[in-house]
């Protein structure tokens, strides 16, 4: 008795959330709403939970690594700024019976191996694609601060994390094309990562854009944060930030600034065409000048809240000079009253461009 009136109590509830034989058109269709919105819940739910538990494990591993970076220069009676030299790569490496014994007296050969800071070694262990180390802030408050990887194309890391796991969030990591492992470095070095919702990798760059649908407002993010730190395994410079664009990579949508062609340059007319169209599009202005010679450092990350258009946003910086002051006077900067978009954000926002504009001393190597 107590199995059959279960049954049937299973059997309405069934009755009441599925379509059911002898239903009247309208109570399958209240039905069929129901199911799917009960779907579109779970699946949400869903996403948002796994959402949050990957933030968390991201959060965990990059204040982890952080630490180790960080940290690892401080040892009682060491330099920080101690290197150690880098093994040869199996693959490149000197076979034993060809490789020259060395002595005291042995001068080193323009071949040898660049020595790798103390920072990296204890990263290098956990994944030899290990490049570099981006900071922008205070390190011990940081807007961003965040291991760099190279691989062997741009697809792998989009969706490995630096311990070479699977993750929707990636890696920050450099262009394949121009690899830093060697101590060699291109013209202009270009790091990738994602805009996470949950505010991890490049998503907080998006707060130097400061046009925002057809308005204008103060880069009053570059004025807190001006300078960017990059670590190579072998250096650590600071960059002077110069520019900050909005690009479209559609061309149904207009004009496309191919940004990524500009790694390295064959000349100085190469360099200044170059930077002066970057100029062109930037949305704010500094008093920082750029010149042929000046490394470059560019990092791009996507917009998503603008249509359905596949834009980016991309900032540049120029490493200090020798010699230089390594400071700012962020109270220089100011908007560009008309950066160069593209057709669509005409279109949708009104306007056009009306010409070049930018005080010629941005680029001291040209003239406007």
């Amino acid at each position: 008795m107590a199995n059959t009136e279960k049954e049937n109590i299973f059997l309405r509830i069934l009755k009441v959330i599925f379509p059911w034989k002898g239903d009247k058109w309208t109570e399958v269709l209240r039905k069929l709403i129901f199911m799917v919105s009960a779907i579109v819940l779970i699946v949400s739910v869903w996403t948002l939970i796994a959402n949050e538990a990957g933030r968390l494990e991201d959060h965990h591993n990059n204040n982890e690594l952080s630490d180790l970076y960080h940290g690892s220069g401080s040892k009682p009676g060491t330099d920080s700024s101690e290197t150690v030299s880098e093994e040869p790569d199996t693959a490149e490496s000197i076979t034993p019976e060809t490789e020259a014994p060395q002595t005291e007296e042995s001068a080193p050969t323009e071949d040898a191996p660049p020595e790798i800071r103390e920072e990296f070694l204890p990263l290098l262990e956990i994944n030899e694609d290990i490049v570099g180390w981006i900071t922008i802030g205070d390190k011990d408050d940081p807007l961003i601060d965040y291991v760099v990887v190279q691989g062997e194309d741009n697809d792998y890391y989009l969706e490995h994390n630096y311990k070479k796991e699977k993750s929707r969030s990636g890696s920050i990591f450099a262009d394949y094309r121009d690899p830093l492992t060697d101590g060699d470095e291109p013209d202009n070095i270009v790091l990738y990562g994602h805009n996470m919702a949950s505010g991890e990798y490049f998503a907080k760059l998006i707060r130097f854009f400061n046009y925002r649908y057809g308005t204008m407002n103060e880069p009053e993010y570059y004025r807190q944060y001006p300078t960017i730190t990059f670590s190579t395994r072998y250096e650590e410079y600071t960059y002077k930030i110069f520019a900050g664009m909005m690009v479209n990579t559609q061309e149904s949508e207009g004009d496309v600034f191919y940004y990524l062609r500009g790694r390295n340059f064959t000349d100085e007319q190469h360099f200044n065409e170059y930077i002066g169209q970057v100029l062109d599009r930037s949305t704010f202005y500094t008093d920082v000048d750029v010149r042929y010679g000046d490394p470059l450092l560019t990092l791009s990350t996507c917009i998503l809240d603008y249509q359905n258009w596949d834009l980016r946003w991309v900032m540049y910086a120029r490493r200090v000079r020798d010699g230089e002051d390594p400071s700012v006077d962020v109270s220089k900067a100011y908007t560009n009253p008309d950066p160069l978009f593209f057709e669509a954000y005409y279109r949708t926002y009104g306007g056009s461009w009306g010409g070049r504009k930018w005080p010629s001393e941005l680029l001291t190597s040209t003239k406007n």
